[in-house]
C-alpha cells in the first residue's frame, strides 16, 4: 500500500512539474535570400538590445521555453539576421552598412484559441534613424498541453523570426535608411 501512495506522489509531481523545451534552430529562407541578394550591399549587424532582458517564456505556466545556444530573444533574432546575410554573401564584420535592432516587446500565447508569437522591434541605422516593425504570427496549438508545449510553441518561433526578417527587409523605410546611407 505504501508503494502505491509513493508511486502516486511521484507521478503527481512529474505531471505537475514542467521541464524546459528548446525552440528550433533558425534556418534561412529562400524569400529572405532573394530580397537580400537584390540589395547588392554588405551589411554589418551590431548587437541587438531589448527593453526586457532575460525575458522568460512559460508555456501554459508549466514549461519554460528555452532558446538554442542560451540565446536571449534579441540575440536569437540578431543571429538569424546575420545567418540570412551570411548565406546571401551580404555580411561583413567591418565596413558595411550598419543595422541595429532593439526588441521592444515579446508577447506569446500557447492557448488553444489564441496561440501566437508577437515580436515588436525597432530597426535603426548608424545615424539613429529608425522604423518599427511589429509581427504577430498565429499558430495552431494542441489542446493537449504536452504537445502544445513540446512541439507547437517551440517550433513556431523560428518561422515567426523568418517572417519578421522578411518584414524588416521589405519595410518601406529599409531602403531609405540603409541603401541611401552608403
Amino acid at each position: 500500500m505504501n508503494l502505491k501512495k509513493w508511486m502516486c506522489a511521484v507521478s503527481s509531481v512529474l505531471l505537475m512539474t514542467g521541464c524546459s523545451v528548446s525552440v528550433d534552430r533558425y534556418h534561412v529562407t529562400a524569400d529572405n535570400q532573394a530580397k537580400i541578394k537584390q540589395l547588392d550591399q554588405k551589411f554589418q549587424v551590431e548587437e541587438f538590445t531589448a527593453t526586457t532582458t532575460d525575458y522568460k517564456v512559460m508555456c501554459r505556466l508549466a514549461n519554460n521555453v528555452a532558446l538554442t545556444d542560451r540565446h536571449s530573444f534579441e540575440s536569437y533574432i540578431q543571429e538569424a539576421l546575420v545567418e540570412e546575410l551570411k548565406m546571401a554573401e551580404a555580411y561583413t564584420e567591418n565596413g558595411g552598412i550598419i543595422i541595429k535592432g532593439h526588441l521592444n516587446d515579446t508577447a506569446v500565447s500557447s492557448g488553444v484559441t489564441d496561440a501566437h508569437w508577437t515580436l515588436d522591434m525597432t530597426i535603426s541605422n548608424s545615424e539613429g534613424e529608425s522604423f518599427d516593425v511589429r509581427h504577430k504570427r498565429e499558430y495552431d496549438a494542441s489542446f493537449a498541453g504536452g504537445i502544445a508545449c513540446s512541439r507547437d510553441m517551440p517550433s513556431s518561433l523560428a518561422p515567426t523570426v523568418q517572417e519578421l526578417i522578411g518584414k524588416i527587409l521589405s519595410h518601406p523605410e529599409f531602403d531609405r535608411l540603409f541603401l541611401s546611407a552608403d
